[in-house]
Parts: C-alpha cells; structure tokens; sequence
C-alpha cells in the first residue's frame, strides 16, 4: 500500500514539473512572439520560429519561406531573422534594416513579457487574490465593545499600524503582526486581563464600503509549547475566519501596473546588490532550478503559479535587457553604436562576441543549478 501511494506520490511531482515546464516554455515563447511579431510588421524577413532546442520533431513550412518548428528539449526557443549572424544582400534581411527597426524588434521580446506580467497579474489579482484579507466571518463579542472601532465582517485588511503588505518586499499579514507584537511598547500597555486571559488591541488598516480607515483589532495571548501566540478572538474564543481579497475588475488595472512595475525595480536592486557583492551568488538558479521551485509551489496551490508567473515574465523582461553578449540588450547597444558612427562594428568581431557571450551564459546557468542542488 505505501508502495502504491509512493508511485502516486512521484507521478503527481511529475505531473507538476510538466506544467512548470510547460509555463517556462510559454514565457519564452512570449517573448520569441515579441520579437516575430515585430519583425512581421516592420517588413523582416524571419526564417524560423522555433519551440525548444535541439533536434527537430515536428516542422512546418509556410509559402512565404517562414518554417515552425517543434524541437526537443522545451527549455526556450528562438525566432531567427534572416541576416542577423550572417551577411546578406537582401534588403529584409536584419542587419540591413535601419537602426530604429532593429531596436524595435530587439526591445519587443522584452516588451512583451513585460505586457504579459501585467496580464498575469490581473488574473492573480482578480481571479486569486494576494496580500490583502478580508474578515469572512466574526461573531459578536463584547471584547470589541472595549474599543470605539472595531473590525466588522466584509472589511478588507491592507495594513498593520499603517505599514501595508507587500508582497514584493516579503511584507506579509503573519509577519506584520508578529513584529507589531514584539516590537511595540503600546501593545503591552493597553494589556487588559479577562478571566485570567489577557488581551490587547492593534490598529489595522482597513477599507470598508470603499473607504479606508483605522480600526483596532483584539487580539488573545495563548502559550504554544512555551512560546506566546497571539490571535484574534471572538466570543467563542475561535480565531476570525480570513480569506485573501480579490480585487475587482477595475481595481485591478492600477494595481496589476504597478505591482509589475515594483517587481522590475526589485530585480534592478537584486542585481545591483549582486555586483558589489551584498548578495550572494546562491541566491541565483538557473532553469533547472526554475522549474524545481515552480513544481514544487505549484504543488501546494495551483493558484501559486499565478504567483510565479509574473515574477517570471518580469524576470526574463529585465534579463534580456541587461547588455550580456548574446543578450538582446547587448545586441541593442551594438546597433546604437552602429547608428552614432553610421557604420557597423565588423559583423564577424559582433558574431563571435554574441558566441562566446552565449557560452559564458550557459556555463553559468549550468553552474547556478549545480550550486543550488549541491545546497
């Protein structure tokens, strides 16, 4: 029987890495399609759009030249323009396309997942919800009676003591509160004792009916196995019943923006603290290491990878910008260059250092990985 469940066990943790698989490989495909699309509109001529590397398993190709394929290994994919590495004479060909054209296409990849982090944040935000809670159900209780606010069922919780959670900074409900509760003086001032139980309040930030207010919640010391626990309490002594916030559709807009916005900066200052050494290179993984932690948060809850996802897309929107041979973002800084001295660098000085660009790139994902398996 404990073989059987063990068998379930491994298949279910397959089924969750396919689909952290298959949610790595869309994000690249995004941003591929970015690039396509772009190109499509501006008159390049594209060879291939490929799905994954290496050899091929399915193709198929267009009257206009233009060849899909399907390969096998789903770790990225690529959409290859006629004359980008190479020499051509053809006038669609990608290094004979003005300058503008080419940072346009270049820059679209990026775009695109960026836009696309957006769109993923909407569906986290309406269809899941995140950070925020709101009261589902509370009964009457006189301890509320010993404060003129008190929370009510329908409100929505955005914030501790006028500190607001955030996801992006790791700013959660659980941990706001613990560090109210350790940290303020008030807390244990306004400590009143209830049959032999002792209580005391912390102000909440709350939207109720559309407007944002303070109110103050009660809360109940407990000991857990030595430690003080604190949680809200009701009449029967039973903690609130909380349930995540959705935003509402419109709501939803700003915050989406936003909320991606914040995650780029994020990766600007991770980055930042990596190069003078304040973060360590541990803290990176590589794609192996991507999907390990997709699969395994996928696991918990479904709704999870709606968590994962826009960090993903904003992830490989910002990477790709970054001016690493091989990179798009180098490849936009050689075309600036090639447009302020109206000349080109020499193509095949450009191609070999795109390669050994690459090369460095791929040694050290592979590194990455190994360190974090190796943890």
């Amino acid at each position: 029987m404990n073989y059987i469940l063990s068998i379930g066990s491994v298949m279910s943790y397959i089924w969750y890495i396919l689909i952290a698989i298959f949610a790595l490989l869309l994000m690249v495909m995004i941003h591929e399609f970015g690039h396509y699309l772009a190109g499509k509109m501006l008159g390049f001529k594209i060879n291939e759009f490929s799905v994954g590397f290496g050899p091929k398993i399915f193709q198929k190709k267009k009257k206009n030249g233009e060849l899909f394929s399907l390969r096998t290994i789903p770790l990225g994919g690529y959409c290859a323009f006629d004359g980008e590495d190479e020499n051509s004479n053809s006038p669609t060909a990608f290094n004979n396309q003005k300058p503008w054209k080419r940072l346009i296409v270049l820059f679209a990849g990026a775009f695109f997942n960026f836009l696309s982090a957006i769109i993923f944040s909407y569906i986290l935000l309406v269809g899941f919800g995140y950070e925020d809670v709101q009261v589902k159900s509370m009964a009457n209780t006189s301890f509320q009676y010993q404060v003129e606010n008190h929370l009510e069922v329908g409100d929505r919780i955005y914030g501790i003591n006028g500190t607001e959670f955030d996801f992006v900074d790791d700013e959660y409900f659980n941990g706001l509160l613990g560090n109210y509760v350790r940290n303020n003086l008030d807390f244990e001032e306004d400590m009143w004792t209830s049959n032999g139980v002792e209580y005391s309040t912390i102000p909440l930030n709350i939207e109720r009916n559309g407007k944002k207010m303070v109110v103050e919640g009660v809360l109940q010391k407990q000991v857990v196995d030595g430690e003080e626990v604190w949680s809200f309490v009701s009449s029967d002594t039973k903690d609130f019943q909380f349930k995540t916030y959705r935003h509402n559709w419109v709501e939803a807009i700003g915050e989406s923006f936003t909320f991606t916005c914040r995650w780029a900066q994020k990766i600007f200052i991770i980055l930042g603290d990596l190069f003078t050494g304040q973060l360590s290179i541990k803290s990176l993984g590589g794609p192996v290491t991507t999907i390990k932690v997709m699969a395994e948060t996928t696991q918990q809850s479904f709704s999870y990878l709606f968590v994962l996802l826009p960090v993903i897309a904003v992830n490989l929107a910002v990477f790709n910008l970054l001016p690493i041979p091989s990179l798009d973002g180098a490849r936009m800084v050689f075309v600036f260059i090639e447009w302020i001295r109206r000349k080109p660098i020499n193509r095949d000085v450009e191609a070999y250092i795109h390669g050994f660009g690459l090369l460095i790139l791929l040694g050290f994902v592979v590194i990455v990985d190994i360190i974090q398996f190796l943890l």
